[in-house]
Order: C-alpha cells, then structure tokens, then sequence
C-alpha cells in the first residue's frame, strides 16, 4: 500500500522541478547549440525528458554521486528514458546534468 502523502509530496516535487527548467532553459548555457542544432526544439518534446532523467536517476546513484563517474551507465539507458526527445545523448547530457546536480 502507498502513501497518499508521499505521493503528493514526489507529484510536487515533480511539477516544481518541471515548472523551474520551463521557466529556465532558455537560459542555460547549452540551450544555444540545442537551438542551432535543432531549430525548433521544444521543451515539451525535447528537453523534459532529459530535466526528469536527471532528477530521477540521482537519487539511484546516492547522495554523494558525482555525475561524471555515473556518466557512461546514463549514456546507456538514456535512448530507453528519452521518449519523443530528439536529443542524442551528446546534447541531453548536459540538461540531464543540470537537474541531476540541482536535486
């Protein structure tokens, strides 16, 4: 049996973290070759997916996990993660990045 507010607290979580790479990755430093590489890059179909896979797999590797070691095992399982995204691990890499080290 789960918990109801455990639930609503990862949901919130969820949409909070969501809501702030919305807002925000236009202005990453990486979002300039995204656009000059795929002109109509959407977030929706392009950029969520690698946001979430960051957030998610941190808590899968620890706490004190640094990126760059886990790095190779997420370049394996990120085409199984991307769903629609167009992005191949040499670009999603880095927004999975930033949500992983912002979690």
């Amino acid at each position: 049996m789960t918990d109801p507010n455990l639930e609503n607290q990862n949901r919130n979580l969820n949409s909070e973290s969501d809501q702030y790479w919305r807002d925000n990755y236009t202005s990453r430093p990486y979002y300039q070759d995204l656009h000059r590489d795929i002109p109509d890059i959407d977030y929706d179909t392009d950029l969520s997916s690698a946001y979430e896979f960051g957030r998610t797999s941190r808590s899968g590797y620890g706490e004190n996990a640094r990126f760059e070691d886990s790095e190779t095992d997420l370049e394996s399982k990120w085409d199984q993660f991307k769903a629609k995204s167009r992005l191949k691990w040499e670009h999603a890499k880095h927004a999975v990045k930033d949500a992983w080290e912002r979690t």
